[in-house]
């Protein structure tokens, strides 16, 4: 893995010059570089005001690019994945706006909405960027507790970067990024950037804390997404 081992100058560079997509990107140094190539997250997390905080984060993925963009992409399986996620559904435009315009019920009372959806629905926008609308629910711990939140997700496959923000929930805020970088050897480096807010007194110290534990548990997630999908591809059929 020549990129991690012995990063180059003209690498480190063109990476460097990624890695700025948000605003809490940064250049990474020689050190993050030191803690990319033995499997550890390089990360930073800081107050924004209120109760909001933002965290920022990167790790070398051990998939290509490509997989790995369909694993980011693939939101309706988060669920099986995601230890704390207990519902991940790709709503359509109908099932979005009874969400949004009746987001005082319950998480439970806002699922029955989800009966007659139009499956696999997409936004395909001009730009060429397409957008699903995500409704993700988790069982966060304490004081966090059952939370809910739809997202507009946008995805730019030219880029490979996923963006979102959020349209309705128990989450005050909820906006960020995914973008992925091809490294040598068939790797990939993945960059997240998120902001939020549980309207929670303790929200700094508790994302801060909730980014030690859950980033570990969303990247291993992701690598486990890989793996089934490489294994997926290996089992298809050759074509002659």
């Amino acid at each position: 893995m020549k990129n991690l081992n012995r990063p180059t100058a003209a690498a480190m560079i063109f990476l460097s010059a990624l890695l700025i997509s948000g605003s809490m990107g940064r250049e990474l140094t020689r050190e993050d570089w030191v803690k990319l190539k033995k499997g550890e997250i390089v990360k930073e997390v800081r107050r924004e005001g209120g109760t909001q905080s933002g965290g920022w984060s990167v790790k070398v993925f051990r998939h290509p690019p490509e997989r790995m963009w369909k694993v980011i992409s693939s939101l309706e399986l988060y669920d099986e994945y995601m230890a704390r996620t207990t519902v991940s559904e790709l709503l359509d435009e109908a099932a979005k706006d009874r969400v949004v315009a009746h987001s005082s019920l319950s998480a439970d009372e806002l699922q029955k909405f989800f009966a007659d959806m139009k499956p696999g629905y997409r936004r395909h926008n001009p730009d060429g960027t397409w957008t699903v609308y995500s409704y993700q629910r988790n069982a966060l711990p304490w004081p966090a507790g059952d939370r809910w939140v739809l997202l507009e997700i946008t995805h730019d496959d030219r880029t490979m970067i996923q963006t979102w923000r959020r349209l309705a929930g128990n989450i005050k805020e909820d906006y960020g990024s995914w973008k992925l970088t091809p490294l040598e050897d068939g790797f990939t480096l993945g960059e997240c950037e998120i902001h939020l807010d549980l309207a929670i007194e303790s929200t700094g110290p508790f994302v801060a804390f909730a980014m030690d534990v859950s980033l570990p548990e969303t990247y291993r997630a992701f690598e486990a997404m890989g793996h089934d999908f490489e294994k997926a591809e290996k089992s298809r059929p050759a074509h002659p």
